[in-house]
């Protein structure tokens, strides 16, 4: 049978019995098989490929069984069912009944659908939780044929495809709330159309052009080198509903972050094995914005402003965020910030102008000195930032100022002459850097096999540490060392400044790793 044929018969059997939507997006798994399907010999071209039947009936399946039910056809595909899914578990009783009735009625069989007859049967794939994959093939409306690991089964039944559709025809969708987002503007999207029950949703903006792919080293899978990463949010039982600003700033392939000029762009939402797409234009700030390691600062507390061309942030608030000690003495008009809590022994001369100093050292220059707005003091950040060792851009075309810190980590050089200790520093210094960086790769050589982190990249959201505040070891039972670490962080989702997390250590194969962190 001749594809546009065999699309006109499917076609018109869809039609009887309702069609769902198109996804919106492009299926990684549709568009394999329509790449096995254009690469079929010209020998494999007809209707049906021989293979070996099978001489047992089927068993039938219990409900409870079921891990979970996809239905696709050809790049159609829907929402899947999940046994861990409380609203499913009604429609999962009646899909077991109805491949039951199919079971009971299947006999042996030798055929199979090969090349575009096979991509554009409707399929169900039931999975069970012995591990067992039950997968029907309608190869019309009344035939369908079932696979069972190697054994091979052909029923017939003339309500059964019918009933599939009207039980499990809920196509995936995703919204997108606005498809004009200004930067610095809350973005919502919510959407039912990821395969697996949980994972990573990865919100990318691209330029046009051809897309081929691309793996970091993180493990992360960008849509080109043009792209740019800007969320990452869980999702669960194939679905989500989250919210962003869109940044000024996107992450690029290497790890830096690049502007997001206003302009037309591909907006793609990746959930792992499907991507949806959609064309968006951005529009500038209405006000200039922060961005410190790519993350769009909507803390009002740490609001900046702009006065005489400087861009100034609020001393309490970026002390806080940075785990910094600031002091402000108002007899001396003097601002005192330090990593350190002691800054008692540094005092300008009495009636001088503001004057701001960092870790013991004046700042000098017209555009480094403190500015006093409605009883509030303020710090320029481009002399503050400098002073500390970070960077600061300013990008005019998206009216941005993009920070990059670097976290004060612990001083290894300090536990030089106790070597379980230094070990310990040099692994929670490069848990700070992984954790920050999202660099799964990185975090998993620190811990020991099938070790992991308390929380997941998802769950902590933007959440970044600025800095080890202090930190106590205790020796343990074995050998191990457990380290009670105080974190300063910055982007917190539940408003937390900071947390002590218990950190173990121990030995494997010789070598220190991290084996749990509570």
């Amino acid at each position: 049978m001749k594809m546009k044929q065999f699309y006109m018969f499917t076609l018109a059997v869809l039609l009887t019995v309702g069609v769902p939507g198109w996804s919106g997006g492009t299926s990684w798994e549709a568009e394999a098989a329509a790449s096995t399907a254009a690469n079929v010999s010209p020998a494999a071209e007809n209707d049906i490929a021989t293979v070996q039947a099978s001489s047992a009936q089927p068993a039938a399946i219990q409900a409870d069984a079921v891990q979970r039910i996809q239905m696709s056809h050809a790049d159609l595909a829907w929402v899947p069912l999940f046994a861990l899914r409380a609203a499913d578990q009604s429609a999962i009783a009646k899909t077991a009944n109805f491949v039951n009735r199919l079971l009971k009625n299947a006999k042996p069989s030798t055929e199979q659908l090969v090349g575009e007859d096979a991509f554009f049967a409707t399929s169900i794939d039931v999975m069970l939780t012995d591990g067992t994959d039950i997968y029907l093939q309608f190869k019309d409306s009344k035939h369908v044929l079932i696979h069972i690991g190697e054994d091979k089964y052909i029923a017939q039944d003339a309500t059964a495809l019918k009933e599939f559709y009207e039980l499990l025809a809920v196509s995936p969708q995703t919204d997108v709330s606005t498809l004009k987002p200004t930067i610095g503007q809350t973005v919502r999207i919510k959407g039912n159309d990821a395969s697996n029950y949980e994972g990573t949703v990865r919100i990318f903006i691209e330029t046009s052009g051809s897309s081929g792919g691309y793996m970091t080293g993180k493990g992360v899978d960008y849509p080109s080198k043009r792209a740019l990463l800007v969320h990452t949010a869980p999702y669960s039982e194939a679905r989500y509903d989250f919210q962003f600003t869109m940044p000024a700033y996107g992450e690029a392939i290497d790890g830096t972050f690049k502007p997001i000029a206003p302009g037309t762009y591909d907006l793609y939402i990746d959930t792992g094995s499907r991507r949806t797409i959609r064309s968006v234009m951005v529009a500038p700030p209405a006000a200039p914005t922060l961005a410190i390691n790519g993350v769009t600062v909507n803390d009002p507390t740490l609001a900046p402003i702009v006065s005489n061309g400087v861009m100034l942030l609020p001393m309490r608030a970026l002390a806080e965020s940075f785990g910094w000690y600031v002091r402000w003495d108002a007899a001396y008009k003097a601002a005192f910030v330090s990593t350190q809590p002691d800054t008692q022994g540094n005092n300008p001369r009495k009636g001088a102008a503001l004057s701001l100093w960092v870790n013991g050292k004046k700042l000098t220059g017209a555009n480094a000195k403190p500015v006093i707005v409605k009883g509030r003091v303020y710090l320029p950040l481009r002399a503050t930032a400098e002073a500390f060792g970070f960077k600061l851009t300013w990008t005019p075309s998206v009216r941005g100022a993009l920070l990059v810190f670097r976290p004060q980590l612990l001083d290894e050089g300090a536990y030089a002459g106790e070597a379980k200790k230094l070990a310990a520093a040099k692994l929670l210094n490069g848990y700070v850097n992984a954790m920050n960086g999202r660099d799964a790769a990185a975090l998993g050589r620190l811990f020991v096999k099938n070790g992991t982190p308390a929380q997941s990249f998802e769950i902590i959201g933007q959440r970044l540490i600025t800095g080890v505040r202090s930190v106590t070891f205790e020796d343990r039972p074995g050998g191990a060392l457990l380290a009670y670490v105080t974190f300063s962080y910055l982007f917190d989702q539940h408003g937390n400044k900071s947390g002590t997390p218990g950190i173990v250590f121990m030995q494997e194969n010789g070598e220190w790793k991290i084996s749990d962190v509570d």
